[in-house]
């Protein structure tokens, strides 16, 4: 059988790139040899990787891109455009996911549990304004994050109102709307999902429980330090086990997501309270999808593999 070109898309020009450039060779080195022809396409801001995908030297495209411009819909429309299968979810999907409040405000309508949070763009910031829903409502300490954007970049925990205008502009930084949220203490865990939504079985992988090295799990936690534990399975009862990978399913479905998902979530009281949904996960070494594939007990190419496969039977 003739093996399936593959263009693994990665790099991009976001604040996530050097993540996303690790993906991609990860991806690069794992893909099945037997079935697949990968080759990096790395996406820059000139268009010479737009001309290697129209020249029709692929047959699909592996999505290894994160954060603004990669995971937000605009490079999906594109490959739809030029008639190139993709993995991962599609336009509008990505395009929602990427937007935080959005994700909550639609989401809230499903009965789905979020923290409280108002959104300030930043053309209306109105430090009076700002005090007094905090002061009402959201209470400190509180979360404030930019609304689109990834790997925690530019989230800061505020515990004060004397810290809340450089949070601000740390959030600006990154976008011009931010998130204050409420700070719900509790146990951080994160849930993927394989499948396309309303095209055959949805299912969701065993859980990771984050804990974090330092007051959250932000870049440098991620990525970087020894200390943060990153535990599969999840030290959660059985019972809560399957009410986060339920619940997981179930966003997954109604935000209309192919491919692998991840969702975020804090557990508090007995409640699973959601926080954001990744459509392109990170798959470095490091990365927690992986891990929860690994606990399942598929391999790293085996993973690849369904990733692939449901990227050929999506649904354009």
């Amino acid at each position: 059988m003739p093996k399936t070109k593959v263009a693994i898309l990665c790099g991009g020009i976001s604040n996530e790139r050097d993540i996303s450039l690790k993906s991609g060779q990860q991806v690069l080195s794992n893909l099945n040899k037997e079935k697949y022809e990968p080759s990096v396409v790395e996406v820059s801001n000139n268009s010479r990787w737009i001309d290697a995908l129209t020249r029709g030297d692929f047959e699909v495209a592996f999505l290894a891109l994160h954060g603004r411009y990669g995971e937000d819909g605009r490079v999906q429309a594109l490959l739809e455009l030029i008639s190139i299968p993709y993995t991962g979810s599609g336009v509008l999907a990505s395009a929602l996911c990427m937007d935080k409040a959005k994700t909550h405000h639609y989401l809230s309508g499903f009965g789905i549990l979020s923290p409280k949070f108002f959104e300030i763009r930043k053309a209306d910031r109105d430090p009076e304004k700002i005090k007094r829903i905090i002061d009402e409502s959201i209470h400190y300490p509180c979360v404030v994050k930019p609304n689109e954007s990834g790997s925690s970049v530019g989230i800061t925990i505020v515990k004060n109102q004397d810290e809340l205008s450089t949070a601000l502009d740390k959030a600006f930084n990154e976008d011009k709307t931010a998130l204050i949220q409420e700070l719900i203490k509790g146990t951080e865990v994160t849930c993927g999902v394989l499948g396309n939504s309303n095209q055959g079985k949805i299912e969701a992988l065993p859980p990771v429980e984050i804990i974090a090295d330092g007051e959250f799990f932000d870049y440098n936690a991620k990525y970087d330090s020894p200390k943060t534990q990153e535990i599969c399975p999840a030290r959660i009862d059985d019972d809560l086990t399957k009410q986060v990978q339920d619940l997981a399913v179930k966003i997954h479905s109604l935000l209309g997501c192919d491919g692998l998902s991840r969702s975020d979530f804090i557990l508090s009281d007995g409640q699973s309270y959601f926080l954001e949904t990744n459509t392109i996960p990170g798959l470095t070494a490091q990365s927690l999808c992986p891990k929860e594939a690994a606990a399942a007990g598929m391999g790293y190419p085996e993973f690849l593999d369904r990733i692939m496969e449901l990227a050929l039977r999506k649904l354009f």
